[in-house]
């Protein structure tokens, strides 16, 4: 996997709130096409992420262990922050746990997440005609 294809990945289960990407970005410099929610914090990680996996371009190949060594030094700057809120903590739990299952297992991480989501829609049942009249009333 690449550097763009894990950040797309990402923006798909954080969140283009969090992570909003530019699919037309041809380098690190134009990668976010708007602001992201936390533009410092989510910046540091992106770079610490390209710089990490000794990436040049955004079709460079990433790997598990150099994003998470990069992501170590940033992560626990913004952790032990007296300014940090509780929001950008909950955006560093959910990043790590991202980038897990995204290199968890490569043929589970092409198919979008469904934790949290019911298994099927609810039906809705008719009932018959003969139980609708058993509670009118006649005044």
């Amino acid at each position: 996997m690449n550097f763009k294809e894990l950040l797309e990945k990402l923006e798909h289960r954080l969140g283009n709130h969090q992570l909003p990407l530019n699919p037309c970005a041809r380098g690190i410099k134009d990668i976010f096409e708007g602001s992201p929610l936390h533009p410092d914090l989510m910046t540091k990680l992106v770079r610490a992420i390209f710089s990490g996996n000794t990436c040049r371009s955004l079709t460079d190949p990433v790997n598990r262990a150099a994003t998470f060594r990069a992501l170590a030094p940033p992560r626990l700057e913004a952790l032990r922050a007296a300014t940090t809120d509780v929001d950008a903590h909950r955006l560093l739990g959910e990043l790590c746990a991202a980038l897990e299952e995204i290199f968890a297992d490569p043929a589970q991480a092409a198919a979008p997440s469904t934790r949290g989501q019911p298994k099927s829609p609810a039906e809705v049942i008719p009932f018959p005609s003969v139980r609708r009249g058993r509670f009118r009333t006649s005044a």
